[in-house]
């Protein structure tokens, strides 16, 4: 746990404040600098010891510690306290494999999936659009829940043709990597196009996820070819918690 100052040490409260910036957002800024170097997970000082501690009330206490969630510096848990947030690089370029748990590996993360749902169905009006499927055709719906380091990250709901394989449903639940299912069945995925936006999820999502309210977080969609035939082969929509993950856009080449 961060260590509370000491009520005679450097405060929030003591650090000269900018014309119109309220108390609260002192502090979340001076707690923000305390927690840089802070390891992922430590947990941040109770409403109450912030409260003694920076000489200020328990309410702008809770207001400081809502701040920095706002930021996505920190991961509040009802009844365990407020923690430092590990946040994922999430890279999103031409040339990175359409693959979640292969994308949060090489960020450092730990990735795992749990299955929500499997059906064999006929898709959407817009999932159909996306994928180019005639009208009697059916996919193969996959929901899931990403975690990264055992804290639930994403939810992602795929489609896929059903026609890739006869056994497509049958596959895709027994688990594990939907990217190597789709390269054991013979395809080579690659991104044809990604999107993602700040949108405030509905109700279902933000419970799957774990998140108080609803405040605003991300959404991606995107469909995936096989690099080698150009059939669409994938179109998936993910909600994903901004105090884990971070979306990184790459184009073009640093200099």
């Amino acid at each position: 746990m961060l260590e509370p100052t000491t009520p005679s040490g450097p405060t929030a409260a003591d650090a000269p404040l900018d014309a119109g910036v309220a108390t609260y957002v002192a502090v979340a800024d001076y707690l923000q600098q305390e927690i840089a170097t802070a390891e992922p997970g430590q947990r941040l000082p109770s409403e109450h010891e912030l409260a003694a501690s920076h000489n200020i009330s328990r309410v702008t206490a809770r207001a400081a510690l809502q701040e920095l969630e706002r930021r996505h510096l920190v991961r509040r848990a009802r009844g365990a306290g407020t923690f430092v947030a590990r946040r994922i690089d999430f890279a999103l370029n031409a040339h990175s494999a359409p693959s979640w748990s292969e994308t949060i590996r090489r960020a450092g993360g730990v990735p795992e999936t749990k299955i929500v749902s499997v059906d064999l169905m006929r898709p959407p009006a817009d999932v159909r659009t996306h994928l180019e499927l005639a009208s009697a055709a059916k996919v193969v719906r996959l929901v899931r829940l990403g975690y990264v380091d055992g804290l639930v990250a994403a939810l992602t709901t795929t489609h896929m043709p059903a026609s890739l394989a006869s056994d497509l449903r049958e596959r895709v639940a027994f688990g594990g990597s939907l990217y190597q299912t789709l390269q054991a069945i013979g395809c080579r995925p690659g991104r044809l196009w990604n999107s993602a936006t700040m949108e405030v999820p509905d109700a279902e999502v933000a419970a799957l996820l774990k998140i108080e309210g609803r405040p605003p977080i991300w959404r991606s969609e995107g469909c995936v070819i096989d690099t080698v035939t150009q059939r669409k082969i994938e179109y998936g929509v993910s909600w994903s918690r901004p105090d884990v993950i971070r979306y990184r856009f790459e184009f073009g080449q640093k200099p």
